[in-house]
């Protein structure tokens, strides 16, 4: 992957945390701080698509149809009686 550099300023109980956590996992700060930001970029992703989702899932016509197709669907198709 492509890597950029960049400049950023931290307080220091952020970096000393952030050097602590290097040390301890032998990983570079840098490593570190990105891993971190990536975590929190996809959690962010996660959370907006659960908000759509969610929001999409609000709409009693919608809920409604994917009832009947869910219904119509098992209808069609019995699931054998399996016990997990």
């Amino acid at each position: 992957m492509a890597m950029k550099k960049i400049a950023i300023s931290l307080p220091e109980p952020v970096l000393k945390t952030v050097d602590q956590i290097a040390k301890h996992q032998r990983e570079s700060r840098s490593h570190v701080i990105s891993t971190i930001l990536s975590r929190v970029a996809r959690l962010k992703r996660d959370r907006d698509i659960t908000a759509q989702i969610d929001a999409l899932f609000s709409n009693g016509k919608i809920v409604a149809e994917q009832k009947r197709t869910a219904d119509e669907f098992l209808r069609e198709n019995p699931w054998p009686r399996e016990r997990w």
